[in-house]
């Protein structure tokens, strides 16, 4: 039987100081790694929200938030997404047809452009309850009520975000050994 003793001591010792040394660097990736993961998802879940529901991508930047924070030593990021209904007025360029209108790819039956007497322009629906005529300064008349109409994004926002939401913690694992790689190898 043949036996071997080594004395690991001395070297044990120096991989304790590195990592002690390095610990500031470590930290440092972890951070850089939580904000690069932050933005995978953002660029990610975008892009896949824009394809699902034709909507440009500047009206979904808008809605984006995200954060780093640290809370009692834990580092967290916080990705924040608005499912407000979108304004259709929002959603690209408008077009009459006999139906209504069409913004973008989305049809609004019924819908309209108009310009509020403070400049601002939406697209429109009647409501369904008690119509009124009434005349404006202007002599233009107009049929009241009038609702904004807005397109519902909280149903295929919220399932697209919770297939992002484990992709996005095996993608942060992946850039954590990337980050602590290049660390560890300076």
């Amino acid at each position: 039987m043949l036996k071997l003793e080594l004395d690991l001591g001395k070297e044990l010792a120096y991989l304790e100081s590195m990592l002690l040394e390095s610990r500031p660097n470590i930290q440092k990736a972890i951070d850089r790694s939580l904000r690069k993961t932050s933005a995978w998802l953002e660029t990610h879940s975008k892009r896949e929200l824009k394809r699902e529901l034709r909507v440009p991508l500047h009206t979904l930047s808008v809605r984006f938030h995200h954060k780093f924070y640290l809370n009692d030593g834990e580092r967290a990021i916080v990705v924040w997404f608005g499912i407000d209904p979108i304004s259709a007025g929002a959603l690209g360029n408008s077009r009459r047809n006999k139906k209504g209108l069409k913004v973008g790819s989305h049809q609004f039956d019924g819908a309209f452009w108009a310009t509020m007497k403070s400049g601002h322009e939406e697209v429109f629906r009647r409501s369904k309850t008690k119509n009124v005529k009434r005349i404006r300064p202007d002599g233009q008349w107009t049929t009241l009520p009038i609702n904004g109409v807005k397109h519902h994004i909280d149903e295929s926002s919220t399932e697209i975000f919770n297939r992002y939401y484990k992709r996005a913690q095996a993608r942060f694992s992946v850039v954590l050994r990337q980050q602590l790689k290049f660390i560890l190898g300076q």
